[in-house]
């Protein structure tokens, strides 16, 4: 009888450690969402030609077309975070109502932003960093590129333990 009651009292920590981490999952996918929509009001205002042409000539016009590369693909990761995020926020409401399709939409979400980030974005950094320090871009983007895999693999893992996922075996 007493290990019943553990168990119950472990499964209800269980479904509160579920509980919160949707919650803060449609927080920060709202913000996200939020943010993303800010820049891509003000992404017109911001003209990369018209922006480093300010530089002048205190900048060689490699490094500008390579900050204008930069923030053509700055502004393009913009738009696909919020389409992310919108997905992310969908999926976070069906987990917290416990439904098998949130679990899986937001497990895809990370497994895709983990893959994205040495896909995509880990060649943004070895650019930028390339620009700043040449010998050493390759070992920063590849530990700046780590670090970013790093939560959203930490948030699979978490959806990935038996005690989550099995929160998710009967909802539909």
């Amino acid at each position: 009888m007493e290990a019943s009651a553990g168990e119950d009292k472990n499964l209800r920590r269980w479904r509160i450690a579920v509980t919160v981490t949707a919650w803060l999952l449609i927080v920060q996918s709202a913000l996200a969402i939020f943010s993303g929509l800010v820049g891509i009001v003000l992404a017109p205002l911001a003209d990369p030609e018209v922006m480093l042409s300010q530089l002048g000539s205190s900048v060689d016009r490699s490094s500008i077309a390579m900050f204008e590369t930069l923030m053509r693909q700055t502004a393009l990761l913009n738009r696909i975070q919020t389409v992310g995020s919108l997905a992310l926020l969908v999926g976070s409401i069906g987990l917290l109502r416990r439904r098998k399709w949130g679990w899986y939409t937001v497990v895809v979400v990370h497994v895709v932003a983990a893959a994205a980030v040495f896909v995509w974005v880990m060649p943004m950094f070895e650019g930028l960093y390339r620009a700043l320090d040449a010998r050493n871009a390759g070992p920063m983007a590849l530990m700046m590129s780590i670090l970013g895999a790093l939560a959203p693999a930490v948030v699979v893992a978490f959806l990935l333990l038996r005690p989550v996922a099995s929160q998710f075996e009967r909802g539909t």
